[in-house]
């Protein structure tokens, strides 16, 4: 069996060379936007990061029945902070409504971690906590924030649908991959779980980066702050486009 470590640096690899052709991309980029096409490299430099300190074994805690880097959980808040203020500019939503998207995505992912360090009742509590956040994260992007990109440009509204349904199904995939997970119902092995965990971290930063950068008309109206109201009396306020490219 691969070693441990030996995962992490791959995985480390493949997540540094995406954030290396992202960059290049981004250099390429119209000025005015190069600043979303940052967020993408960011977010996914911070899971290349991540992974290298997993595989020299630092910051780690004790969980049920092994250690854990944070490191991990540490990557995913630069990751997951990217992905918070590409849908929240792209759906133009305020401040106070992208903040508490970030707070509730942010403690889905520490409260895994902290799930696998308590027991008992508060063990319970956390789990309950972060389903419930999970929830709450998938009714503001449904709701109020696809309310509000329906009041954007036909390009912004489009990019924010495959953001969309891009993060979830993201936290689909890496919600099951920590409930199979050795610490919580050992359905898998640190090995299986790892290459499961790594190749939804390179798909979820591929895609993330792949759609950004492509619409660079979303991006453009993004930066002008471009409104284009729909036509309440045609019904298309409140369309959902499918995220089709």
């Amino acid at each position: 069996m691969i070693p441990e470590s030996t995962v992490y640096v791959l995985s480390g690899g493949a997540l540094g060379t995406l954030a290396l052709l992202f960059a290049v991309w981004t250099a390429r980029l119209p000025s005015a936007v190069r600043r979303y096409g940052l967020a993408v490299v960011v977010g996914t430099a911070s899971m290349t990061v991540a992974y290298f300190l997993m595989s020299a074994g630092v910051l780690t805690v004790q969980t049920t029945g092994r250690e854990q880097s944070a490191a991990r959980f540490l990557g995913y808040t630069g990751t997951w902070t990217a992905f918070a203020y590409l849908l929240a500019a792209v759906a133009g939503a305020g401040r106070r409504i992208a903040a508490i998207l970030l707070a509730a995505i942010l403690w889905v992912q520490w409260a895994t971690l902290v799930s696998w360090v308590v027991g008992g009742t508060a063990e319970l509590f956390v789990s309950v906590s972060m389903l419930a956040a999970l929830a709450l994260v998938v009714y503001l992007l449904f709701v109020p924030f696809t309310r509000r990109a329906g009041e954007t440009t036909g390009e912004r509204f489009l990019l924010f649908s495959k953001l969309k349904y891009l993060t979830v199904l993201g936290w689909a995939g890496l919600v099951t991959v920590a409930i199979v997970s050795e610490q919580n119902l050992a359905l898998v092995d640190m090995f299986v779980g790892q290459v499961a965990a790594t190749y939804i971290d390179v798909v979820l930063l591929a895609g993330l980066g792949g759609i950004v950068l492509r619409h660079v008309d979303a991006l453009e109206a993004t930066a002008a702050g471009t409104d284009a109201p729909r036509d309440v009396s045609s019904g298309d306020l409140g369309h959902d486009a499918n995220p089709v490219d």
